[in-house]
């Protein structure tokens, strides 16, 4: 694939959402008002049917520049390969639907990286509230950091600093824009590891193909506002310590092993420790959860605690589990869905080409 200088690319931007309607028709709002006019906006709609009823109507009054498709939860790396089937674009811009661009040129000041033709993506900075300061007590460390791997290839993100860096590592899932041929010739994302750590078996694959001088960078001048008390998506938040394991170790196994081989089966103990603890740590600082037995017997503090010593327990049975299962089976087809607008415009299953 050859790169092309792009001086007015067509941008698709890209909106996954679940069951954040109304959220999603703020941003639109946002986005319909940038200063760049060479541009699409694509939502891939998971929500339930009562859902999207209550907010189809206002879907029906949108300039046409926005087309919706409707879908099953598709998982976040399958609704970003069936978003990316449905985009048109040279380049293609990813927003959660929880989040809010800043100011009109959010769009612009991705796209004009891409008259660089060694340029293959760009990550924007992430604000936790408007007109926040630095965030980060040393800069220089947060800067190293920013989109960059650990020796057990976890991403750092730091995406608040406010100065451009180049290359970093890896691109974050929201605010982040990539050419679409990169994407297509890459296969998309593995869509079988959920949640956590999804949106690197892209890059882990790119960092191994990407010609000389071809780079990913972090630019902070397209800004979003990054909005975590709002209900619906993910879930990342509530999600359960033995998901959060499951999930990691599906990313290990399906993902890790297929770049970093030598290094996953050499320090394999290690790895499978450094999961369990990084992640308990992660569950009993941020997961706030109700419906556990241990929280509702004890209370939350102490039935967190108790709950992570109960995975202890089960964990070395899920980590058995994940050597004896065969890593599911993944094309790097990306195909597209009906979409809708009132009737079916794009056959099942038709493929990118």
């Amino acid at each position: 694939m050859t790169n092309l200088s792009l001086s007015n690319p067509v941008v698709s931007v890209l909106i996954r959402s679940c069951s954040r309607l109304s959220h999603v028709l703020e941003a639109l709002e946002i986005c319909l008002g940038q200063d760049y006019d060479n541009y699409e906006i694509v939502v891939l709609d998971q929500s339930t049917e009562a859902h999207w009823e209550n907010h189809k109507d206002a879907f029906d009054t949108l300039d046409s520049k926005v087309s919706v498709i409707r879908s099953k939860p598709l998982g976040c790396a399958g609704a970003r390969n069936v978003g990316v089937a449905h985009c048109k674009g040279d380049v293609v811009l990813f927003l959660d639907d929880d989040d809010l661009p800043v100011g009109r040129n959010w769009i612009s000041a991705h796209a004009i990286h891409y008259t660089d033709p060694r340029c293959i993506g760009v990550s924007g900075r992430h604000l936790n509230r408007l007109n926040e300061g630095y965030r980060y007590k040393d800069r220089k460390r947060a800067y190293n950091r920013c989109l960059s791997y650990t020796f057990f290839i976890q991403g750092r993100t730091y995406t608040g600093i406010d100065e451009v860096k180049k290359p970093v590592q890896w691109l974050h899932g929201n605010n982040c824009s990539l050419r679409r041929a990169t994407i297509i010739k890459l296969g998309g994302w593995y869509p079988h590891v959920a949640t956590d750590n999804e949106e690197h078996s892209l890059y882990l694959k790119l960092q191994k193909t990407l010609k000389p001088g071809e780079y990913l960078m972090f630019d902070p001048e397209p800004k979003i506002l990054r909005r975590f008390n709002i209900a619906g998506g993910a879930k990342r938040r509530s999600i359960s310590l033995h998901s959060l394991l499951t999930h990691r170790l599906q990313f290990y196994h399906w993902v890790l092993r297929e770049y970093y081989p030598i290094r996953f089966y050499g320090l394999y103990p290690l790895f499978i420790l450094y999961s369990f603890l990084s992640l308990s740590r992660f569950f009993l600082k941020r997961v706030h959860i109700k419906d556990a037995f241990w929280v509702r017997m004890f209370g939350e503090k102490l039935g967190k605690y108790l709950y992570v010593f109960q995975e202890i327990a089960v964990y070395p049975f899920l980590v058995l589990r994940f050597l004896i299962v065969k890593r599911p089976k993944w094309s790097g087809q990306l195909n597209s869905i009906p979409v809708w607008d009132g009737q079916i415009a794009i056959p099942e299953g038709e493929q990118v080409d």
